[in-house]
């Protein structure tokens, strides 16, 4: 808490764009990277660094240059709160998806002051008002239906409209009156990192009060150092950073996990003591009797705060269609036991920041087993999520086989029944699910215990024939109905 308002300063607003994949999260950041960026003499940013800044009217914004919501996440879960203004981007083309409600799920727990984008109403088949009624029934209304939540119409691709939004961010910053101590210890929110093999350990990370400064003793849950070297976003040396302002450094002893807090210290010994000491995680992350397709993963990364960071990220993925399985979350390099559990476990492999030895990588080769290697969290969060879709889909392609309309009931039991018919389209097979169709609309479902025609049993009966089945399922067949064969095929 700020004691002194003489050490208070004005600060730039720390924004975060969220959003559905494909809506154009991405492109509206290089929008607005390139119409606006800081100091365009100098190249522009040659690397991901987490975060740049803009200067528009004199004045800057800081922007969190990570596609999608799961970093965020994982932050807000580390109790930092380290962006004011969210910027909830949606293609005015299709509307809310399922992304977009996780993003706003994240909006509203966060309580972040949220500005609406309509993306790609260049486009002659948008429709922002159909998209404000399906954000009206998430209970964000905006301002136009008679709500408190700033919209704008805008378009990536040609500018529309992105001058606009940044007026709009610097009104909701002045509105906020945003503020910070100079005179207090430095500490703040790590945005990003990664392991650097001339460099060492990397991270960018957000000031969030007091001045940071090179030769500075810092320290995070998992790490501490002293402060070798500090670079703005565009890797320019600073000497000093500012509150609200990005900055990558060097200098700490481990790689720390996206969304730990770093503090200030009087020595590294100091830094050093607050480190926690953690077993590694992740043993939550199993599925137990589940009917849902299964994403088996063994996770090695390069330290503990990485495995957390990974738990809060998974944390975050919605599992409604498949379970996400972690077979085992280990620190250190890919070796052999690695692969030979994956080929057992039937899992894929994540290498965070680690190497692969020699027999490992020929294994991998050897027994095809799936392996993806990742610098950074976000890369790693979309590729499951891709994984995670791909699951679902595989399982639920439906492929109907043939149809039957019953004409006659030869025998009903308990579940059981042996009915007769004409094959009317396709084939009956003996392996299909079948289908109970009355009048157009669907009874139940049931399986096939035999099929016969002319009382000899075949695997399948084609169309324009006659046989029998014998049935099992709860539901009762008639004469008149349709029966359905279909079986679930992988894409």
């Amino acid at each position: 808490m700020e004691k002194n308002k003489e050490n208070l300063i004005s600060r730039p607003p720390v924004v975060v764009i969220l959003g559905h994949i494909d809506h154009g999260k991405t492109s509206l950041l290089m929008a607005i990277k390139n119409f606006n960026i800081l100091e365009k003499e100098s190249g522009g940013i040659t690397q991901h660094v987490g975060a740049y800044q803009i200067e528009h009217k004199d004045k800057k914004i800081t922007f969190l240059d990570t596609p999608g919501h799961e970093s965020f996440s994982a932050i807000r879960a580390r109790g930092s709160k380290v962006a004011d203004v969210a910027i909830l981007v949606i293609d005015a083309c299709e509307g809310v998806k399922k992304q977009t409600k996780e993003a706003i799920k994240n909006i509203k727990e966060s309580g972040i002051t949220t500005i609406v984008a309509l993306n790609k109403t260049d486009k002659p088949e948008s429709n922002p008002e159909m998209v404000k009624q399906q954000l009206a029934k998430e209970d964000i209304i905006v301002e136009s239906f008679g709500g408190e939540v700033l919209s704008i119409e805008i378009s990536a691709k040609t500018g529309k409209g992105v001058d606009e939004l940044i007026d709009l961010i610097l009104l909701v910053a002045e509105m906020k009156e945003l503020k910070a101590d100079i005179e207090a210890r430095p500490e703040g929110v790590i945005i990003e990192s990664y392991l650097d093999n001339q460099r060492g350990p990397i991270a960018t990370l957000i000031v969030e009060k007091g001045i940071l400064k090179i030769g500075d003793a810092i320290g995070t849950n998992s790490a501490a150092g002293k402060i070798r070297s500090l670079e703005d976003f565009q890797g320019k040396e600073k000497k000093e950073i500012y509150p609200s302002e990005p900055a990558v450094i060097t200098g700490l002893d481990k790689v720390p996990a996206v969304g730990e807090r770093f503090l200030s210290y009087v020595s590294i010994d100091e830094a050093k003591e607050k480190i926690i000491n953690k077993e590694v995680f992740i043993s939550s992350f199993k599925c137990v009797e589940t009917d849902q397709p299964i994403l088996s993963v063994i996770i090695k990364a390069d330290a503990i705060g990485s495995l957390e960071g990974i738990e809060e990220l998974f944390k975050t993925l919605p599992q409604e269609g498949v379970c996400l399985r972690v077979v085992k979350a280990d620190v250190g390099n890919i070796n052999e036991n690695d692969i030979k559990l994956a080929k057992s476990s039937k899992s894929i492999v994540y290498a965070f920041r680690v190497k692969k030895d020699k027999t490992a990588e020929a294994l991998i080769e050897r027994d095809k087993v799936k392996f993806f290697e990742f610098d950074l969290i976000y890369g790693l969060a979309q590729k499951t999520r891709e994984l995670m879709d791909r699951k679902i889909k595989k399982e639920k392609i439906r492929n109907d086989l043939g149809k039957m309309e019953i004409s006659v009931i030869f025998r009903t039991e308990k579940n059981r029944q042996i009915v007769g018919g004409q094959v009317t389209e396709g084939e009956a097979n003996r392996t299909a699910t079948i289908e109970i169709m009355r009048n157009g609309e669907k009874l139940g479902e049931g399986k096939i215990i035999d099929l016969q025609a002319n009382k000899k049993s075949f695997e399948s009966v084609k169309s324009g024939k006659e046989c029998a089945i014998l049935y099992q399922g709860s539901e009762r067949i008639k004469e008149g109905d349709e029966l359905i064969f279909f079986k679930y095929v992988e894409d």
